[in-house]
């Protein structure tokens, strides 16, 4: 009877397609869709990967950069103060000087040395000693027009002359020229 029902399974079976292929044809399609998908997801990854490096270097420049803008604006916060401190510091300077120099002046006439005042007045040769002469018809002939360097008096003798210019009269050829214009001939 085992013979009969071989016979009998023997002649039921169908030719075509074993399952075994037909499982291995769908098994390779499913292994071709995975295997894009999984190309498709690699993709993405290195595209997210890429924009991840992207934004992180963007965010670090950007740091960077406010640090650098901190590190500047606390630098140079009090630029006004300090410009506006510069001037009271020359105008303290200027006091100092002043004070300073009254203070000398002060013990110089104490011991008997005194400046005497020379612009606008006649020339002295007594007083003054002329570095220069200028042509000008604006004041009288032998006046003092300008003091390179004051003149000092110990008590009544003069003890420095001062260093002074002195204006002359135009000559009828210099009439009308400039000082600029006589310097250059």
């Amino acid at each position: 009877m085992n013979d009969e029902f071989d016979d009998l399974t023997k002649e039921e079976e169908v030719p075509g397609p074993s399952v075994k292929e037909e499982d291995a044809a769908a098994a390779s399609v499913e292994i071709e869709k995975l295997t894009q998908a999984m190309e498709q997801k690699a993709k993405e990854a290195a595209d997210a990967h890429d924009k991840y490096l992207r934004t992180s270097a963007d965010f670090d420049n950007y740091r960077k950069r406010m640090q650098r803008d901190l590190a500047d604006f606390r630098m140079y916060a009090n630029e006004q103060m300090a410009r506006e401190l510069l001037s009271v510091v020359d105008h303290l300077s200027l006091a100092i000087k002043h004070a300073v120099f009254k203070q000398l002046r002060d013990v110089l006439e104490k011991f008997g040395i005194t400046s005497f005042s020379s612009q606008g007045e006649p020339f002295d040769p007594a007083k003054h000693e002329a570095i220069m002469q200028e042509t000008t018809d604006a004041v009288p002939e032998n006046t003092v027009v300008q003091v390179f360097q004051e003149g000092y008096y110990y008590h009544d003798k003069v003890l420095r002359h001062a260093r002074v210019s002195v204006s002359k009269k135009p000559t009828a050829e210099n009439q009308g020229k400039s000082i600029e214009e006589h310097v250059n001939e």
